[in-house]
């Protein structure tokens, strides 16, 4: 697959935005030169200098100065147009080497896989919540009931609703986290993982806790409270912030990728797409096709009535 013609284009025209900074930047290093050089003959004694002497200085000083504010302006030039041309251009290569390399689309691939695990984790919270509360019922209905036996058999059933409804909610995170490290290891991306959840208790053990003693059913019900309850305390941000650590990890990797390929279009595009031409005449042309359009088009936008329609 090759290049787009808009690509090409683009690459050939932030080759020529570089070659008219390197310009205009080798002519302010030879100006600056040019003023020390003017500086040092300023007259020692300014008011006692000759007119003649005192005008020359200061007619020599103003063109430097004027020119200097000339090629800034330029820069400033240079500097809008490459604003323009990057994102484009960004957006331009990110789609090209996702069509061509498979490594490069693994990124997007983590990235959606770390958003659906996200997705699949949003409503689990809730869930615990629900799984500590009637945890804590069930310790209490114990720790009250005259009858303990027969109020245990009656909270249990509620706990165990929870807890399939927990196990649900927790059914697709272990298969979407596998994906995520197999797509990041074949990508050499081992720093990007899918957060590691505690092992909540599941369905299997509420249905064990009706055959334990009452006491250790107790105990074990307590620690399952606990540490349900220090992960909605604790847990939480930590499940967000390796999210995050892994879209950065993924979002910084991507970009280096995509610079490392850049940086080798833009070589190329300098040696072989640009010719020597006038500074003014490319950054008038440059200005015109980026810039000026591009502010035409918005006014044009925030001008168009909205409400209006065709009869």
């Amino acid at each position: 697959m090759e290049l787009s013609e808009a690509t090409l284009e683009l690459l050939q025209d932030e080759a020529y935005a570089f070659l008219c900074r390197e310009v205009v930047e080798d002519r302010l290093a030879s100006l600056q030169r040019e003023k020390a050089e003017i500086a040092s003959t300023r007259p020692p004694f300014g008011m006692l200098a000759r007119k003649k002497t005192r005008e020359a200085f200061t007619r020599s000083m103003r063109t430097a100065l004027d020119n200097e504010a000339a090629l800034r302006d330029r820069l400033v030039q240079v500097s809008g147009i490459e604003e323009w041309l990057r994102p484009l251009l960004r957006q331009e290569i990110a789609a090209y080497l996702t069509e061509i390399s498979p490594d490069f689309r693994r990124f997007p691939q983590v990235r959606a896989r770390l958003d659906d695990w996200e997705l699949a984790f949003q409503a689990l919270p809730e869930f615990l919540v629900a799984f500590a509360r009637e945890l804590r019922n069930l310790r209490q209905a114990v720790d009250s009931d005259p009858a303990p036996g027969r109020r245990f058999l009656y909270e249990l059933p509620v706990v165990r609703e929870v807890a399939v409804r927990l196990e649900q909610q927790q059914h697709d995170l272990p298969g979407i986290a596998a994906t995520v490290a197999e797509l990041a290891q074949a990508g050499a991306m081992s720093e990007i993982r899918a957060p590691v959840l505690p092992e909540f208790r599941r369905i299997a053990w509420v249905s064990r806790l009706a055959v334990l003693p009452l006491d250790q059913a107790v105990i074990e019900v307590t620690c399952a409270e606990k540490e349900v309850r220090d992960f909605l305390a604790d847990g939480l941000d930590l499940v967000h912030a390796r999210l995050e650590v892994s879209r950065d990890i993924c979002a910084r990797l991507e970009n280096q990728a995509l610079e490392q390929y850049w940086d080798q279009l833009r070589a190329h595009a300098q040696a072989h797409y640009v010719e020597e031409r006038d500074v003014d005449d490319v950054l008038a042309m440059l200005t015109q096709r980026y810039v000026s359009a591009d502010l035409a088009r918005r006014e044009k936008e925030l001008l168009a009535n909205p409400f209006s329609t065709e009869r």
